[in-house]
C-alpha cells in the first residue's frame, strides 16, 4: 500500500508541475531561512563545550560604576589582579586560579630571527596556572611545566604551523614586541596545544608567561586589571558562592581604601556598592559586559525566520486545497471502491511528506550556497556538513520536517479525504469544498506579515539615510587614526611631511572611546562630566565646530594648565554665556583647582547613534611618551593622501622596524559603527522580498481556487451579457477586501515593532507616515495584478466548456 501511495503521490506531482514547483519552492525557501537560524543558534550554544571539565570553570566579574549615559553600574570581565589573591586565600572551593592580561590594541609583533615582523592578534599574557584551569590538549610539551618559567610561551597548533610550518617547535624562540619603543621580550616556546573544535570565550593564539602576572597580590602598587578565572573540583552553587565572594570583596575594598586613606562610606555615599561574583564559563558568552547578548540580537531574526516558515506552510495549505477540485473525483471513486477515510488521510499526508522531503533537500542545497553570505552578514564561521553539531542539526531538522508535514499536510488531507462521494460524482463539487473562511484568514495573515515587512523596510531606510547624512559634529574626511600612542620624535618627523596638516591624539575618537568621569563645582552645584584628554591640536584635527569662544592654542600658555573646552551637552547643563567663566575641581590632596572655560564646541558623535553624546569637558594633557591612547590622529590637506601615507610609513619603518604600521580612516571607523545596523537592514530587505513573493504565491493559489470554484457562475454571467472587465472586477473585489483588512491589522503591529526598534537609537527620526501609505499602495497593487492575471484567464474562457454537461 505504501508503494502504491508513493507512486500516486509522484504521479500527482508530475501531473501538476507548476503547483508542485511553487509548493516545494515556497517550502524550500522557508526551510532555508529556518535551517540557517538553527546553524547559528547551535553555533552560539556550542561556546565553551570543547571539554567536559569546563563546566567547573568560572569567570570572576567585578562591579564598576563608570560614567555612562544611563548612570548604571555594570558587571565587567576586568578585575583588579589583587582579587585573585584574596579569592585564593578565602575561597577554598577553587583549586586553581589564573590571571590573564586583557588584550589591548590590534595585536603584538612577532619577530623571528631576521625575518620581517608579523602582527599576531590574541597573544595573551597569563600566570603559570593557566593550563591548570583550562584543560587544553598538548601536542608538544605538557601542562604542568609549560608556563612554569618566566618568558615562556605556548602556541596554538594553527599559529605554530603559520609561523614555522610545523608543530615541532619546542625550544625555538622569538621576540615579542608589544608597543612602540618596546625592545621586545624573548620568549621560548615550551608547548603547542591543539586547536579546539567549538568556539571559546577565552580566545588566544598564544599564551605567554612573562612574569608580569606573578607579583605579590598583597602589594597595592603592583595591581592592575585583567581577566580572572577559577576552577573547582565540582559544580558549585553560585548563589552561596557569590555571597561568600561579596563578603570577602567588601572587606578587601575597605582595607584597600584604608591603605589609600579614603573613607569607604564617603566613596559609596550614593548607595552604590562594590561587588564581586563568579559566573560559569558557559554563561560568559551569553552575558557579554557592556554589550547586547546574542539571544537579544538574534530574536528579530528568529521571529522573521519563523514567519517565513509559516508563510511557506500557509502557501502549502492554500495550494493543496486549490487543487482539491481536481482530486474530488479521485476521492469519490476510491470511497465507492471501499477506501476508508483513514487510508485516504495517510495517502495525502504521504504526498505532503514527499513534497516536504524534496523541499528539505533543496533547502540544504540553498543553505550550502548561502552560508558564505550568511557568515559575512553575521561575522561567524558556520558550516553545515563540517559542523560539530551535525547530528544535533539533523535531529532538529527531522523534528521540523515532521512538524511541517503535519502542519502543512494535515488540513488539506482532512479536506480531501472528507468529500462526499455521491456529491462529487454528481459533479456537485461546491458541496464538498469546505474551509474557505480559513483560507481567507491565511491569506490575510500572509499579507499582514508582508505589509509589516514593507513598512519596516521604509522606516529603516529613512533612519539609515538620517544617520548617514546627520552632522557628526566633526569632519571625518581626510583624517586617519594611526594605531599607536603619541611619541614626540615620530610626531615631529611626520609633521614635516608635505601634505600633513595636523598630528594629535585624544582619549576619545570614533571607534575607540573611553569614558572617565570628573566631578566639578559650578556656582555651588556639584556636576559630573565626562573627561577627555587631548593634545593641543586634537580638536582642530577632528575639525569640530566652535559654537562660542575658541579652541586650544599654543598662543595661550594657560591652555596647558587650567583652560578647558566644553561640548554643547555640558554647556546645556551649566547654563548660558559660559565662555570666560570658571569652575572648581577638587584634586586628590583636597585642594580646589580653578579651570577657565575658553570655548564651547558642537556635540560630536564618537560611539554611534544608539548612545547619547555625554556632557564632556576637554583638557589639554601631556600625552607624549607613555601615552596609551592608541589613537594618533593625522589630518591631511588633500583628499588623495596615498602618497603621503607612503612617506609616513617610511618614517615609521626607520623608527620602528620591528612593528608593522596600522591605521584606519575615520570614514571607515564611522562605516564600521553603522555596519551592524546596515547588515540588519539588508537582512530585513531580503526576507521582506521573500515574504512578499511567498504571499503572492498564496494569493495566486487562492485566486486559482476561486476561479475554478466559480467557473460555472462565470459562464452563466457571460451568457447573460457580463463583460470580461466586469468579471475581473468581481473576482478582484473579494481579494481587495482581504488585502485592506490585512493592512488595517498590520499598521498597529508594524507601528509597535518599528517604534521599539527606533527607540534603540538616541538620535532618530520621528515615526513617518509615508511607509505606511506606500506599503498599502504596494500591497493593493500587487494583489490586483496577481488576481487580475488569473481572473482574466477565467473571464476569457469559452462558457460552452463549463456548461456543456448541464
Amino acid at each position: 500500500m505504501f508503494k502504491l501511495n508513493l507512486k500516486i503521490a509522484l504521479r500527482n506531482l508530475l501531473k501538476n508541475k507548476v503547483y508542485a514547483i511553487i509548493n516545494i519552492g515556497g517550502l524550500a525557501l522557508g526551510l532555508t531561512a529556518f535551517v540557517l537560524m538553527l546553524l547559528y543558534i547551535n553555533h552560539e550554544e556550542s561556546y565553551d563545550t570543547w571539554s567536559q571539565d569546563l563546566k567547573n570553570v568560572y569567570q570572576i566579574r567585578e562591579r564598576h560604576s563608570f560614567f555612562t549615559p544611563d548612570n548604571k553600574e555594570y558587571w565587567q570581565d576586568l578585575s583588579n589582579s589583587r582579587v585573585a589573591g584574596i579569592i585564593k586565600s578565602n575561597v577554598p572551593q577553587f583549586k586553581a586560579i589564573t590571571k590573564i592580561d586583557k588584550e589591548w590594541g590590534n595585536g603584538f609583533s612577532v619577530k623571528i630571527n631576521k625575518n620581517e615582523p608579523v602582527l599576531i592578534k590574541s597573544i595573551k599574557d597569563a600566570d603559570s596556572a593557566f593550563f591548570h584551569v583550562f584543560p587544553y590538549k598538548f601536542i608538544k610539551g605538557n601542562s604542568e611545566i609549560a608556563l612554569k618559567e618566566p618568558n615562556s610561551v605556548v602556541l596554538k597548533q594553527s599559529l605554530a604551523t603559520k609561523l614555522y610550518h610545523t608543530t615541532d617547535v619546542i625550544g625555538k624562540a622569538f621576540r615579542l614586541v608589544r608597543w612602540l619603543g618596546d625592545k621586545g621580550i624573548p620568549l621560548k616556546i615550551t608547548g603547542v596545544v591543539e586547536d579546539v573544535n567549538t568556539p571559546e570565550s577565552v580566545v588566544f593564539n598564544a599564551i605567554s608567561h612573562t612574569g608580569d602576572q606573578d607579583h605579590d597580590p598583597t602589594d597595592p602598587g603592583n595591581s592592575h586589571y585583567g581577566e580572572i578565572y577559577a576552577k573547582s573540583e565540582s559544580l558549585l552553587d553560585t548563589t552561596l558562592l557569590n555571597k561568600n565572594l561579596q563578603k570577602v570583596y567588601v572587606d578587601f575594598k575597605k582595607k584597600s581604601f584604608s591603605e589609600q586613606k579614603l573613607n569607604f562610606k564617603e566613596v559609596y555615599a550614593d548607595g552604590k556598592m562594590p561587588g564581586l561574583k563568579a559566573i560559569t564559563l558557559k554563561s560568559v558568552h551569553l552575558n557579554p559586559p557592556f554589550a547586547t547578548n546574542w539571544i537579544e540580537k538574534i530574536k528579530p531574526v528568529i521571529g522573521i525566520s519563523v514567519f517565513l516558515l509559516l508563510v511557506s506552510i500557509i502557501n502549502f495549505v492554500n495550494l493543496s486545497t486549490a487543487q482539491s477540485v481536481q482530486r474530488a473525483k479521485e476521492v469519490g471513486v476510491k470511497k465507492v471502491l471501499g477506501s476508508y477515510k483513514k487510508q485516504l488521510l495517510t495517502q495525502f499526508l504521504l504526498e505532503s511528506a514527499a513534497q516536504g522531503v524534496i523541499a528539505l533537500f533543496l533547502s540544504i542545497i540553498l543553505v550550502e550556497m548561502l552560508i558564505p553570505a550568511f557568515n559575512h552578514q553575521f561575522d561567524v564561521k558556520l558550516s553545515f556538513w563540517q559542523s560539530e553539531q551535525l547530528l544535533t542539526i539533523f535531529s532538529e531538522l527531522l523534528l521540523v520536517f515532521v512538524l511541517i508535514t503535519l502542519l502543512a499536510g494535515f488540513y488539506p488531507a482532512w479536506v480531501l479525504s472528507g468529500y462526499n462521494p455521491i456529491s462529487v460524482l454528481k459533479g456537485n463539487y461546491e458541496n464538498g469544498l469546505k474551509g474557505i473562511a480559513l483560507r481567507n484568514v491565511l491569506v490575510v495573515f500572509q499579507f499582514v506579515i508582508s505589509v509589516t515587512f514593507i513598512i519596516a523596510i521604509g522606516v529603516m531606510e529613512m533612519q539609515s539615510r538620517y544617520m548617514n547624512n546627520k552632522d557628526l559634529g566633526f569632519e571625518r574626511d581626510k583624517v586617519i587614526n594611526l594605531k599607536t600612542g603619541y611619541e614626540e620624535n615620530f610626531v615631529k618627523r611626520i609633521k614635516q611631511i608635505p601634505g600633513v596638516k595636523y598630528v594629535s591624539t585624544t582619549t576619545q575618537v570614533m571607534g575607540n572611546a573611553f569614558n572617565t568621569s570628573t566631578k566639578i563645582t559650578f556656582k555651588g552645584n556639584d556636576i559630573e562630566l565626562n573627561r577627555v584628554s587631548v593634545t593641543m591640536d586634537a580638536l582642530q584635527t577632528l575639525g569640530v565646530k566652535v559654537l562660542s569662544g575658541r579652541l586650544f592654542s599654543k598662543e595661550y600658555k594657560q591652555d596647558t594648565v587650567n583652560s578647558v573646552v566644553l561640548n554643547e551637552a555640558a554647556a546645556n547643563l551649566l547654563g548660558k554665556n559660559l565662555v570666560g567663566q570658571s569652575y572648581g575641581f577638587k584634586s586628590y590632596d583636597n585642594k580646589i583647582i580653578s579651570f577657565q572655560i575658553v570655548g564651547i564646541i558642537k556635540n560630536y558623535h564618537n560611539e554611534g547613534f544608539d548612545k547619547t553624546v555625554l556632557p564632556t569637558v576637554y583638557k589639554v594633557s601631556n600625552l607624549g611618551g607613555s601615552a596609551n591612547t592608541n589613537n594618533l590622529l593625522i589630518r591631511f590637506d588633500t583628499d588623495n593622501y596615498n602618497g603621503i601615507l607612503k612617506n609616513i610609513e617610511t618614517e615609521w619603518k626607520s623608527l620602528y622596524p620591528d612593528f608593522p604600521m596600522q591605521y584606519e580612516s575615520l570614514d571607515d571607523a564611522f562605516s564600521q559603527i553603522l555596519l551592524e545596523h546596515k547588515r540588519f537592514v539588508n537582512m530585513i530587505i531580503l526576507f521582506s522580498v521573500i515574504s512578499v513573493s511567498l504571499s503572492l504565491l498564496g494569493l495566486f493559489a487562492l485566486s486559482t481556487f476561486v476561479a475554478k470554484r466559480r467557473t460555472k457562475e462565470i459562464a452563466v454571467r457571460k451568457v447573460l451579457g457580463a463583460s470580461n472587465i466586469q468579471i475581473v472586477n468581481m473576482l478582484n473585489k473579494s481579494f481587495l477586501i482581504l488585502v485592506m483588512v490585512a493592512n488595517l491589522i498590520s499598521w498597529p503591529i508594524a507601528y509597535i515593532i518599528v517604534k521599539k526598534w527606533l527607540d534603540g537609537f538616541a538620535y532618530r527620526i520621528e515615526m513617518p507616515v509615508l511607509p505606511f501609505i506606500v506599503a498599502t499602495i504596494i500591497s493593493v497593487a500587487v494583489a490586483v495584478l496577481t488576481v487580475s492575471l488569473q481572473a482574466r484567464k477565467a473571464a476569457v474562457s469559452d462558457p460552452v466548456n463549463a456548461l456543456k454537461y448541464e
